[in-house]
């Protein structure tokens, strides 16, 4: 499977987890590419058993299309680990790095990779490191913006993204750290927040991908 599959794949698990009905505008945007394309690779994934259609949530993976789904975020996760804990690189570059390596190392080297490292439960964005051959079940999901009261929480996941983790390094925000939500302004879409003695406004887009426990 090519690369540019593989990331179509991982594409409509990450759209799945963030809206109620996935849309070929959506996998267009997020991908880069023209609608028709995304159109046309939508039915080769189709073809392939990877994904299906569905009424309500527009597309869902299948089990091929899940077990990839797994395998990617297995490889990608223990590269994140190796990269910033073993090579120094930073948490703003581990993403991009492991978003190439993911796609050409083996099963082998990840399983020694992940025999090397002390088989981590998680990557260094808090994310789940699934098993070989097991489905990947997120530990944390509840985030920032389904909190039911204010108060103080902990930072124990973010989604992979490079604009968030740039908004991390930014706010100096890292997992473990303790949170202060005091507010939020449902008109403007912002939480208050306090880290590390500062307060400072955190869109509602942001805390829908900062999980907090």
């Amino acid at each position: 499977m090519t690369p540019n599959k593989e990331d179509y794949v991982k594409c409509i698990y990450e759209l799945g987890q963030q809206s109620d009905k996935i849309t070929n505008k959506q996998i267009a945007e997020r991908m880069e590419v023209s609608a028709p394309a995304a159109s046309e690779m939508t039915k080769k994934m189709i073809a392939q058993d990877l994904i299906q259609k569905d009424k309500e949530k527009g597309y869902v993976l299948l089990s091929q299309g899940l077990d990839l789904v797994a395998k990617l975020y297995r490889k990608h996760r223990l590269i994140e680990v190796l990269l910033l804990n073993h090579l120094n690189y930073s948490t703003d570059e581990v993403h991009d790095e492991a978003e190439v390596l993911e796609h050409v190392v083996s099963d082998h080297f990840i399983d020694r990779l992940d025999k090397m490292l002390g088989y981590p439960k998680e990557c260094p964005h808090g994310g789940t490191i699934p098993a070989p051959n097991e489905p990947l079940v997120e530990a944390h999901q509840q985030t920032l913006s389904q909190i039911s009261e204010f108060g103080s929480y902990t930072l124990v996941r973010v989604r992979d993204s490079r604009n968030l983790l740039h908004y991390m390094e930014q706010h100096h925000l890292t997992i473990g750290m303790t949170l202060q939500v005091l507010e939020h302004d449902s008109f403007a879409g912002t939480f208050t927040v306090v880290a590390n003695g500062n307060t400072f406004q955190m869109t509602d887009v942001i805390a829908e991908r900062i999980y907090v426990e």
